[in-house]
């Protein structure tokens, strides 16, 4: 082997292992800036009551266990079930900007939820070919607070724009990595 491709399957090599290390991370950047930029738009536009959070946490659970245990089964790109959470984010944004303080919307945005959740639970299900429980719980868990602190600090100084987009452009990010690592983007065997 030449030195030149020595160098490039040295490079090739460390691109891997970054991407191993970020996408995990990436993908609770991803979760935290969706989850946050939810709740912040359910509790301005929708109701701020107690009973809106619940609703969210306990939705966000049942996507996560019906993710983890029937929806990680079915021939779906693990980017497919991102993007069917983004688009399920997308519509509750927009019923939420359109409609804001309709009450009678509440099913729709408990669906909705339910189905953003789904979208980690396969995650999880998924990643743990890939990766050990405690790292994959770490580097995801990490990137979900820098999500949930970055999506504060957006909405705070750019308003309802900085959480309509950040979402978008770190499912971009996060279907890249997926794309440019195969071994992300998995079909269930």
């Amino acid at each position: 082997m030449t030195e030149s491709k020595a160098v490039l399957s040295s490079n090739k090599m460390s691109n891997s292992q970054l991407l191993h290390r970020v996408y995990p991370l990436l993908v609770g950047l991803f979760l935290g800036f969706i989850q946050t930029g939810l709740f912040f738009q359910l509790s301005f536009t929708f109701s701020s009551s107690f009973r809106t959070y619940v609703m969210m946490v306990i939705c966000w659970l049942v996507g996560s266990v019906l993710g983890l245990r029937v929806a990680t089964k079915w021939a779906v790109p693990t980017n497919g079930f991102l993007l069917i959470a983004l688009l399920a984010y997308g519509i509750s944004s927009v019923a939420l900007h359109l409609r804001p303080f309709e009450t009678t919307f509440g099913i729709l945005y408990a669906l909705l939820i339910i189905l953003m959740g789904i979208y980690p639970g396969v995650f999880f299900a998924r990643m743990s070919s890939i990766y050990q429980a405690r790292r994959l719980f770490f580097q995801e868990n990490n990137g979900f607070i820098i999500g949930l602190v970055g999506a504060t600090l957006l909405f705070m100084l750019v308003g309802r724009l900085g959480i309509w987009v950040s979402p978008v452009l770190v499912a971009g990010l996060v279907t890249l990595s997926g794309m440019y690592g195969n071994q992300y983007d998995i079909h269930p065997a």
